[in-house]
């Protein structure tokens, strides 16, 4: 489930990557103050929607989903093997638009916000007929609040000021695990975009205590230069 979920996260902050650190900044990590706001400062809907200022050309993204931090939560110790650990690389136009892949599917409002997203990959070696379909849709209820249906879960996701994801709640279109996921931003590069962060997970199936794990993530921004 926390795989499911984080996959989820990662196709709602490309899309296709969640309350996420209502803490950021706390636990011993250095704070950053947000860049004064200039008429050279560049956005977009998908650049806000995956977390981005600027003039992004490529994200690429790896997510360690076994990480243990110190008692401090300064030193991060990570699992490196192959299969905990997954690479993603999405791209974005001159104008910031994000470059879908051939099979996938993006329906737009006026506003050229994301509304819904479909992966329409033939399924893999002919075993059953069609599409995979997954499908993710949005609802952009403010700035700073988004909620997502997809792939047999609710989520509510909420951004803070600078576009970071702060907090998501997710749960079950039926009966199984929710999960909290709080974020700690711990590196920015030169545009104020975030490079590193770990996020500390709370899951609990019905009735259960809640189970906490830890994963990092860690981004590599390439930008248009002129």
């Amino acid at each position: 489930m926390l795989r499911n979920a984080l996959r989820l996260r990662l196709l709602t902050t490309i899309v296709l990557p969640s309350l996420l650190a209502l803490c950021a900044g706390c636990g011993g990590n250095p704070s950053f103050e947000a860049p004064p706001a200039t008429a050279e400062t560049f956005e977009s809907p998908d650049l806000s929607l995956n977390e981005l200022t600027g003039r992004v050309k490529s994200v690429r993204t790896t997510t360690f989903y076994k990480a243990t931090p110190d008692r401090d939560f300064v030193t991060v110790e990570v699992d490196t093997m192959p299969e905990n650990v997954m690479v993603t690389t999405v791209y974005f136009d001159s104008l910031g638009t994000y470059v879908a892949r051939r099979d996938e599917r993006i329906r737009r409002d006026a506003e050229g916000r994301m509304t819904r997203w479909e992966d329409r990959r033939p399924n893999l070696n002919r075993q059953h007929g069609g599409f995979l379909k997954d499908t993710l849709s949005y609802e952009h209820v403010s700035p700073y609040l988004l909620r997502t249906e997809g792939m047999a879960e609710y989520a509510t996701i909420v951004y803070d000021e600078r576009h970071r994801v702060v907090g998501q709640y997710s749960a079950p279109a039926v009966d199984g695990e929710t999960s909290a996921v709080f974020n700690l931003y711990r590196t920015e590069d030169e545009e104020g975009n975030w490079t590193e962060r770990l996020s500390i997970w709370n899951t609990a199936q019905p009735g259960d205590r809640p189970h906490t794990s830890y994963t990092l993530e860690r981004r590599e921004i390439t930008y248009y230069r002129h």
